[in-house]
């Protein structure tokens, strides 16, 4: 279980979010709704110590140990994914090498043979080029393309608690199909999403076992899946 306890952030001297407490279990799905600027995304980059975020309060356990000090690469490690809602251009970073020190500060040590021939069946397997491999980081990438190397990644790590910040960004209508479609494969009971989103289209691949509405820096409502359908049908005003 991956539990948050009284988390407070601010941004500039101002306090964004309030004393936010909740519980996310394995092999459920979550949702985190509101309107635009309510804040979900930084519940996201807290979970992550972005360091942009001052965290005022807080503690973050997971399976029974606090992890509130652990840096974000150590947080990675522990099976925590977190997919941007903007994904970064990196130069000079190839994709290959990105992607081998990734899997062998995580996983285990491999030599370039050995990552060659775990990494390409699973470019295969979402129908990108061995080329994207020899690429700068994202750089030149349009979004599709960006999206599905994310999703390459988690692919690749297996993680326990894969965190969604708006993963309709960036997509058309028929490139997120074939994401949405790619997420529910992965979807088992030895992982758990957690999906920030303002729009639903998500929620018609992905079954959610909880949702959790944020208005104005606090929960202001936690329930099952009938919330986001009740707020689906009828707005963000009722």
């Amino acid at each position: 279980m991956l539990s948050i306890k009284n988390l407070s952030i601010s941004v500039w001297e101002k306090e964004i979010l309030n004393q936010i407490s909740y519980d996310f279990e394995l092999w459920k799905n979550y949702c985190i709704l509101w309107k635009n600027w309510s804040w979900k995304s930084s519940l996201a980059m807290a979970l992550m110590w972005n360091p942009r975020y001052e965290i005022t309060e807080w503690e973050i356990v997971l399976d029974g140990e606090k992890i509130s000090e652990l840096s974000p690469d150590k947080r990675a490690k522990l099976w925590i994914f977190l997919a941007f809602q903007n994904i970064p251009e990196i130069p000079w970073v190839k994709l290959f090498e990105f992607l081998k020190w990734v899997y062998d500060n995580a996983v285990k040590t491999t030599t370039f043979m050995e990552f060659k021939k775990l990494i390409e069946p699973i470019l295969e397997e979402l129908q990108l080029s061995k080329d994207f491999l020899w690429r700068d980081l994202n750089v030149g990438f349009s979004g599709w393309e960006r999206r599905k190397l994310e999703i390459l990644q988690m692919k690749l790590l297996n993680p326990k608690y894969i965190i969604l910040d708006e993963i309709d960004s960036w997509l058309d209508v028929d490139a997120f199909k074939v994401v949405a479609e790619l997420l529910k494969s992965m979807s088992t009971k030895e992982n758990s999403f957690i999906i920030i989103t303002h729009i639903f289209t998500i929620l018609d691949y992905l079954n959610i076992d909880e949702t959790m509405v944020l208005e104005h820096g606090k929960v202001v409502e936690t329930w099952w899946w009938e919330i986001a359908k009740r707020i689906k049908e009828s707005w963000f005003k009722k």
